[in-house]
């Protein structure tokens, strides 16, 4: 790994995976915390270069320096769990039986909460040959240095890393974010009319908010971008997703323009699923729940179809935020079943999120919230009782407050009255 100032992460990057690393390799930067001695102290080999503003360069030093037949690449802030670390020995003896060059794994970005707020697939496990090597001064890649592609493994179905890179106070963020966009300037200098590198100056831009120049040069990465995108090229289809939020977040905004966008990406990328999402997001809250759940469906479809390896990075990282404007737009458009269908897709796995509860509670009791129905009652309750434990007081409480905020007084007074004592009543104000 190369490194400059990871003192808070530096222990855990160099401790998952211990059993099965022959040797780790730490590359200083310029440190001026306590990250080099550290790394001394875990046992790491360390160097120190000096830095140039060229990522590519301090990771092939890097690799320079390693001996043994397989490379693993993270950064300080990203790991590993214990059990996916384990299987890499296996991993690299496939790679090596079938002649691959490498293989990726799922990268989820995690938030300040610990929570996936996005996720793709990244190439960090590679072989340690002079053929195979960092380009590009920032958002490196791996590359070939001899004439042949590089053969590459899918292993995201086996291998994941944990990214903390997003959590953090503001102002180390827009350090980060001030020295990206003086390090892609050089690197536009020599290339003006990449695609890529126009479409990472835009995302420096969308990053800090500042929208009106974000979409300057996402429309300056489109132009550029050749006629026939390869079918996994998640930068082009990132700067497509990123332009179409631009565009359909404007507060007067319509879908002429972004329509026009979503064509031209479609096009480009039948098979990514958040194009559609972005569509859904847009016509959910512009009052037109039909085309919301068009699009929404259509998204889902595209996802379980297609996967998101390298595709819909926005959707897998919001896919509560999808079930959750399905079940608005089917309560809005009348059709109820899919209201509770997408609801309680969303409970299966975030059982505490209160939105889901709430279009469901409106779903279930959409006649009339008022009347008193002693088996309509039970019948929820029955219902409810596959999501929640009623013997466990978080989730009792949690359900009646959702009732409540849902407007369904009536059946949250036959929770209170049948699943609680008067004196957990008096306690919780209830």
């Amino acid at each position: 790994m190369i490194v400059k100032n990871e003192e808070k992460n530096i222990e855990r990057a160099l401790t998952w995976g211990r059993t099965v690393m022959w040797e780790q390799i730490v590359v200083d930067t310029g440190s001026t915390d306590r990250t080099v001695d550290l790394a001394r102290q875990m046992g790491a080999k360390v160097y120190s270069i000096e830095w140039q503003d060229d990522f590519a360069a301090a990771k092939n030093y890097a690799i320079d320096q390693a001996k043994g037949d397989w490379i693993v690449f993270l950064d300080a802030d990203e790991y590993m769990t214990e059990e996916d670390a384990e299987k890499l020995p296996e991993v690299f003896r496939q790679l090596f039986q079938e002649s691959f060059d490498g293989v990726t794994a799922f990268l989820h970005n995690l938030d300040d909460n610990g929570k996936i707020f996005s996720s793709c697939s990244h190439l960090r496990f590679f072989r340690n040959i002079p053929d195979i090597r960092y380009r590009r001064r920032i958002h490196e890649q791996l590359t070939v240095l001899s004439e042949h592609e590089l053969r590459i493994m899918d292993g995201t179905q086996e291998l994941t890393i944990y990214h903390t890179g997003y959590q953090g106070k503001a102002s180390e963020e827009k350090k980060k974010n001030d020295r990206n966009r003086v390090i892609l300037q050089k690197e536009l200098e020599d290339h003006p009319e990449d695609p890529e590198l126009l479409g990472y100056m835009g995302d420096e831009y969308f990053d800090a908010q500042e929208m009106k120049e974000a979409e300057r040069w996402y429309r300056s990465a489109v132009m550029h971008m050749p006629s026939e995108p390869e079918e996994y090229d998640q930068r082009s289809a990132m700067t497509f997703t990123r332009l179409l939020m631009i565009l359909t977040e404007r507060e007067d905004a319509d879908w002429t323009e972004p329509g026009a966008v979503y064509q031209q990406a479609v096009q480009s990328f039948p098979k990514e699923a958040d194009f559609d999402y972005i569509a859904g997001r847009y016509f959910s809250s512009h009052e037109q729940p039909m085309e919301g759940i068009r699009y929404l469906e259509n998204a889902l479809f595209k996802l379980e179809q297609y996967g998101c390896a390298n595709r819909a990075l926005f959707l897998a990282g919001n896919l509560g935020d999808a079930y959750d404007l399905l079940a608005k737009c089917g309560y809005e458009t009348g059709e109820l079943q899919k209201c509770v269908t997408y609801a309680v897709e969303h409970l299966k796995y975030e059982q505490y999120e209160m939105k889901p509860l709430f279009w469901l509670f409106k779903a279930l009791f959409q006649k009339d919230v008022r009347t008193e129905d002693e088996g309509q009652n039970r019948a929820v309750v029955g219902f409810l009782s596959k999501i929640y434990d009623f013997s466990s007081l978080k989730d009792r409480l949690f359900v009646v407050k959702a009732a409540q905020k849902a407007g369904c007084e009536n059946f949250a007074s036959y929770m209170m009255s049948r699943f609680f004592t008067s004196e957990e009543q008096e306690i919780l104000g209830l």
